[in-house]
């Protein structure tokens, strides 16, 4: 079940946003969002328990694809796939480039640990992570969305 935040006293930070280039959208938005997605995921990823440790490193931040244009919006959700090795030099030092991750197998458990099933009590860890930041993460947006802004002025040397 999603949970949303919705922020308030934001004029001043919205105004700035809109009044930089059509180019940059809402790039800004986006990168503030990321990292307030970011400590929810810290917080989901020490809560979570651990048998092999798969599921706690594919907690991840992603952008939700299917809103509207004007709507920018993160979750922290598990990975649904196993992604490939990256081109960099570790991974070609080790030859694994190209190749796939280690298959851990579908990771449709998390929703069990989550809610529990009719033989086994549910142990939350996505829930409790965002419950225990809930009253910071208003904050830090605002903070965070201020930086974003800031960093894309001084990039594109907006003035104003």
């Amino acid at each position: 079940m999603a949970q949303r935040v919705e922020v308030t006293g934001l004029r001043e930070l919205n105004a700035r946003l809109l009044a930089l280039p059509a180019e940059i959208g809402n790039k800004p938005l986006k990168a503030a969002l990321r990292k307030v997605g970011k400590v929810v995921q810290g917080a989901a990823v020490r809560k979570v328990r651990r048998k092999t440790g798969a599921l706690a490193d594919n907690i991840i931040v992603a952008q939700v694809r299917k809103l509207p244009p004007t709507e920018v919006a993160v979750q922290v959700t598990i990975r649904a796939k196993a992604k490939k090795y990256k081109d960099n030099a570790r991974n070609r030092r080790t030859g694994r480039v190209g190749g796939a991750y280690a298959d851990v197998g579908p990771l449709f458990y998390a929703r069990f640990l989550e809610f529990g099933t009719s033989k086994m009590r549910p142990y939350p860890f996505l829930r409790p992570a965002f419950e225990e930041n809930k009253t910071t993460l208003p904050e830090l947006l605002r903070t965070e969305l201020s930086v974003a802004i800031d960093r894309y002025v001084a990039k594109y040397g907006i003035k104003g």
